[in-house]
């Protein structure tokens, strides 16, 4: 059996350092014949603040699609976040949608510790269903990884990001390497992208 959707749609606004976010909570699933049924929406709202950076990503800047970079800035406050609170997180994806609004999106297949390399993979599949309805103009997976820094040939910790848009010829994974302080704070080196074939918006 199929695993669940989990598509979230989240508003963003800025109220006094803080930002408030609304978050609709869509949970389908599709059967083996492809027919896909809502289950349930839940709307959450809640306020949180931006992550204080140590030093700016510099990649994200050189990359010209709009929609991923709309994608970065709406994501990684949450994505170090995690990286500095719990000091790990499980792979996650967001999309900007029709509406020009950013929506995370993610699986839960009932399994509380999975691999990650099985929540990717049910992410990309998710993605791919969203596309094939028309629901995505731009995806993004965000994943923690052990890499090795082409700068320093030394492995490093990494938060990686596979971004895919509708109208770019390619897809691309962003390596931000960085360290995690004993203050937990995080200090970021060079970040670099790769090339790679698309996955979900296939034509």
């Amino acid at each position: 059996m199929a695993s669940p959707v989990v598509s979230l749609t989240c508003t963003f606004g800025r109220r006094s350092g803080f930002y408030l976010s609304t978050i609709v909570v869509r949970v389908t699933h599709t059967t083996a014949k492809g027919n896909s049924r809502k289950l349930y929406n839940i709307i959450i709202s809640f306020l949180f603040s931006p992550c204080k950076k140590s030093n700016e990503k510099t990649l994200s800047k050189d990359y010209t699609m709009n929609y991923i970079m709309e994608i970065l800035d709406a994501t990684f406050p949450f994505v170090e976040d995690l990286l500095t609170k719990p000091g790990e997180f499980y792979p996650l994806s967001s999309a900007v949608d029709n509406k020009d609004s950013v929506a995370f999106v993610g699986t839960y297949d009932g399994d509380e510790n999975p691999e990650s390399n099985t929540v990717i993979k049910d992410l990309k599949a998710g993605l791919k269903q969203g596309v094939e309805r028309g629901d995505y103009k731009a995806i993004a997976i965000f994943y923690d990884v052990k890499v090795i820094d082409p700068d320093t040939n030394q492995k490093t910790d990494a938060i990686a990001v596979i971004v895919e848009s509708k109208d770019e010829e390619d897809a691309y994974t962003f390596y931000y390497p960085y360290k995690l302080t004993k203050d937990k704070n995080l200090n970021y080196g060079d970040s670099w992208k790769t090339k790679k074939e698309k996955e979900i918006f296939i034509k």
